[in-house]
């Protein structure tokens, strides 16, 4: 089971410090901002408050209203900026240790839109990746689909439907969010179908 926590940022705390300066719950605050719903729109700024996003719409009625220091507030973002970059730098160092594992190579299959299933590539075939990209192009051919060779986390080969048109790419982490998979409504697990049926839960690197 997966848990969304949720962070505020220098910026959010900012404007809730103010909100709260002027003794103000979040839905007198919105009335002050000319929301209709009052209610709705106070749930959508004290949500911002502790770290969800908030509309450049209420966001600029926010800052005339609440009249925050520019300087101050540039400080803020500065603050947040480099969190941000810091995060990210954590986040490039943990995908590039994952990517480096070793794995058996598989075939994503795409059995139709937004179904997809995972094929082993037979031990026979794995002593190179020519023999492999071939091995993956007849699964594929057999299932008339579409469809990517998985050799390591790094390196896919893709293929069109019928396993077609094979061509190589590296997977970077700026572009790690390729790839297939399958994913139930409120829930961060990603999955794929096994030849058997079965799910297969796919690994993902921990930040």
């Amino acid at each position: 089971m997966s848990t969304f926590v949720r962070n505020s940022s220098n910026v959010s705390r900012f404007f809730a410090a103010l909100r709260q300066e002027r003794d103000l719950r979040p839905g007198q605050l919105a009335a002050l901002l000319g929301a209709s719903n009052s209610s709705k729109v106070g749930s959508l700024i004290r949500s911002f408050e502790l770290g969800e996003p908030l509309s450049d719409h209420w966001l600029q009625k926010l800052t005339v209203e609440l009249k925050p220091d520019p300087a101050e507030l540039q400080q803020c973002i500065q603050l947040d900026q480099a969190a941000a970059m810091a995060q990210l730098e954590l986040e490039r160092i943990a995908w590039e240790a994952w990517a480096d594992e070793p794995i058996e190579p598989f075939t994503t299959i795409r059995y139709m839109p937004a179904v997809y299933g995972v094929r082993e590539v037979n031990k026979g075939f794995c002593n190179n990746r020519e023999e492999a990209e071939l091995w993956a192009s007849r699964e594929l051919k057999q299932f008339r689909a579409k469809g990517f060779l998985n050799w390591t986390r790094r390196e896919q080969t893709l293929y069109d439907q019928h396993g077609l048109n094979p061509r190589r790419r590296t997977v970077t982490f700026e572009g790690r969010t390729s790839g297939a998979w399958m994913q139930l409504s409120g829930s961060q697990q990603k999955f794929l179908l096994n030849a058997d049926g079965d799910l297969r839960l796919l690994q993902q690197p921990t930040f």
